[in-house]
């Protein structure tokens, strides 16, 4: 496990690639086609804008030590399996459809601001502890940034069809 430091240092990082890269998608769109045939620019976006609300409810409720306040598409614990990830996936998308990439921009970018504001206010003592949240079910509150820093690379990798980690 990488250090509070390290990991928040590499969200803002990734926080950068991404903003590179959607000013990138604005100028030449055919960079940023879908590599998996599935989801577009627009669609990958809004899953990650809606992750984002996961972890910044986590953020939330261990600064304030209270239970996270997770939006309605969250059924609450991660999915375990592939039929329930599709099945949040599927909400997501339907609570997003209608909007705009430019919204659904907009919407990242205060999420992940949001992140990286809350996050020097979380002592590295609460970020590493497994034991500190019951909601975390054994897992330490820096698995969350970590979970969020690779989900981003995963999906900026589908997208720019490269590997980089």
């Amino acid at each position: 496990m990488a250090s509070v430091k390290d990991t928040v240092d590499a969200l803002r990082i990734e926080y950068k690639l991404w903003q590179g890269l959607l000013l990138n998608c604005k100028e030449k769109p055919e960079d940023c086609a879908p590599r998996d045939n599935v989801w577009t620019l627009k669609d990958v976006l809004a899953h990650l804008t809606s992750w984002q609300q996961i972890t910044l409810a986590r953020l939330v409720a261990a600064r304030l030590k209270e239970e996270p306040e997770y939006p309605d598409w969250f059924p609450g614990a991660d999915p375990e399996t592939d039929e329930e990830t599709d099945r949040v996936n599927a909400a997501i998308y339907e609570a997003y459809k209608d909007q705009s990439l430019t919204e659904i921009k907009k919407e990242w970018d205060l999420r992940f601001s949001e992140i990286l504001l809350v996050c020097p206010l979380i002592s590295d003592q609460e970020f590493t502890d497994p034991g500190n949240y019951a909601w975390l079910q054994g897992y330490p509150l820096l698995a969350v940034l970590e979970g969020t820093l690779e989900h981003h690379r995963e999906h900026r990798d589908s997208l720019t069809g490269k590997n980089t980690r």
